[in-house]
């Protein structure tokens, strides 16, 4: 009995989507790319005429802009972040979150940090022997704090948890508490912490560049600035084939598992 060809339906405008459906693709695999942000009336009639066997979506959740989509009754999902709707949609199907697995996690990590020293670069903004304030401790700044200081960057880490300050100062670096009696000695800062801390009190923080690469929408809490960039998806923006690439591996590694489980 000849097995079953798989239907893959990526979505998503991050470029490593489109990367990842051509690693995807293969004799044995149908592959079809949507490059959007909405689940709509056009993807529900794609949906209709694949019928996918696997859908990937992208790591930010689309906006549902139909009553009921169609064409995923058998469908296994490739996630990254949901919402309580998504989440509502899929309770009952087989669904995997690639942003928890973390070989994904350290790796993406690693492409974050050398993303943002390529946007630096581009800029033509260098780091070595500056000192540079990262906030958060968490896996994305511990690579940038790696690969900083391999070129010779000071780096300081500014936390709000005794645990994190700790770690910090374990690793090497030099660790204060992240509040707003703190000045911010550096030549720029770099936030890693996905919730909105910058507030006006903090106003010794503000005179140097801020570079962000937490999450949509980043760090401010009502304010602007002028020296102010959010930078998401920096895998994605500089790296696309390796993001792709990493994306492909994890995929098919949580497939296996599912299978072995």
């Amino acid at each position: 009995m000849p097995m079953m060809t798989e239907r893959w339906l990526v979505i998503g405008t991050d470029e490593r989507m489109k990367f990842l459906a051509k690693q995807l693709s293969t004799n044995d695999r149908t592959v079809y790319y949507k490059n959007t942000t909405v689940w709509d009336e056009a993807l529900n009639k794609v949906a209709l005429e694949l019928h996918p066997t696997e859908v990937v979506l992208p790591i930010h959740p689309l906006s549902i802009q139909v009553e009921e989509l169609l064409g995923i009754r058998q469908a296994r999902f490739f996630a990254g972040k949901l919402t309580d709707e998504w989440k509502q949609i899929l309770e009952n199907k087989r669904l995997h979150y690639y942003l928890e697995d973390e070989t994904f996690i350290w790796k993406n990590a690693a492409l974050t940090a050398e993303g943002f020293l390529a946007h630096l670069y581009k800029e033509k903004v260098n780091v070595q022997y500056k000192t540079i304030m990262i906030t958060g401790f968490g896996r994305v700044a511990k690579m940038l704090a790696l690969f900083l200081t391999r070129l010779n960057a000071k780096v300081i880490i500014a936390v709000r948890s005794e645990t994190q300050k700790a770690e910090a100062l374990a690793y090497g670096y030099q660790g204060i508490e992240l509040n707003e009696k703190n000045r911010m000695e550096a030549d720029f800062l770099i936030n890693t912490i996905p919730t909105k801390w910058l507030t006006k009190d903090f106003a010794s923080w503000m005179v140097r560049p801020i570079y962000d690469v937490a999450s949509n929408p980043g760090c401010l809490n009502d304010i602007k600035l002028s020296q102010y960039e959010l930078l998401p998806a920096l895998p994605g923006k500089y790296f696309p084939q390796a993001a792709a690439n990493l994306l492909y591996e994890t995929i098919l590694e949580l497939r296996k598992e599912e299978a072995n489980a």
